[in-house]
């Protein structure tokens, strides 16, 4: 059961609808109904994958004020405006969308009340969960360290390394995003079969980000929040692919023991989650 619905634009604004407080709540939707698209050739279907869609959502506010119906329309309207998607929250699965129509009624009897039929508008009709793994830097120590059991042009499995048991409890091999914070050279962490790796330099303060869900990028992000890309320093040879999907199931995770790495994995369906 989805019991509230949370609309986040993209300057971290957000509107709450259900729950158990708030003015706002949701009536019918239909985020639970699938639209595919295919392929076909020879009269045989090759492929599905997601086309632009539009859902609707019925929402309306009840003991509210005119302030609250300017900042709903305040949020919604930033997205539209500046061209980025908003997150649509159902549960703990989201999708990026804007909510740029809206048809308003009952708004005339009461400051304190108003109907709003909404078009949810996305160009990626996929909902997303995700589920974050963070690998703890290790004091040094005397033993012997970590044999991976897999050959690489480096060694990377010297007597500092750590290594941990890792899962990825999804049904298929998932996107990831790996974080890797400063001070560190050259950061890796080996997931199963393959290394992710950046060439670069990691100064304190600063976190390296592999953006492997989503548009695919590598940024170093500075201690103000700007950040510079990072792209060309990333790993791609045999035995090592930085934007590689992570298997399914129990796998060996094994980094250098002397920073964090944080890998958060993604799945997607065409429906929210039920909770």
């Amino acid at each position: 059961m989805i019991r509230e619905l949370r609309y986040v634009n993209s300057r971290g604004d957000e509107i709450a609808f259900g729950g158990d407080s708030g003015p706002w709540h949701f009536g019918q939707l239909d985020i639970f109904d699938t639209e595919q698209a295919y392929r076909s050739t020879g009269g045989r279907v090759t492929s599905f994958g997601p086309e632009i869609r539009e859902l609707s959502l019925a929402v309306f506010m009840r003991e509210g004020s005119l302030s609250e119906r300017n900042r709903f329309a305040d949020v919604l309207d930033y997205d539209v405006r500046t061209g980025q998607a908003g997150t649509l929250w159902a549960g703990g699965s989201w999708m990026r969308c804007w909510i740029p129509n809206r048809k308003v009624s009952e708004w005339e009897h009461y400051d304190s009340m108003a109907v709003y039929e909404c078009t949810v508008l996305t160009d990626r009709p996929v909902w997303v969960r995700q589920e974050e793994i963070v690998l703890a830097a290790v004091e040094p120590t005397d033993d012997a360290g970590l044999n991976y059991p897999h050959d690489y042009p480096h060694n990377y499995a010297y007597s500092a390394g750590a290594s941990a048991r890792v899962r990825n409890p999804f049904m298929l091999p998932c996107k990831c995003d790996i974080a890797f914070p400063g001070p560190c050279r050259d950061p890796y962490v080996i997931i199963g079969a393959n290394r992710y790796q950046v060439k670069t330099e990691v100064q304190a303060g600063q976190l390296l980000i592999v953006r492997g869900f989503g548009d695919r990028g590598i940024v170093l992000r500075h201690s103000d929040g700007t950040e510079r890309s990072a792209f060309a320093a990333g790993v791609r040879e045999p035995g090592a692919n930085v934007f590689a999907e992570v298997p399914v199931g129990s796998l060996t995770a094994a980094w250098s023991g002397s920073y964090n790495v944080s890998v958060t994995l993604y799945d997607e369906r065409p429906t929210p989650w039920l909770e």
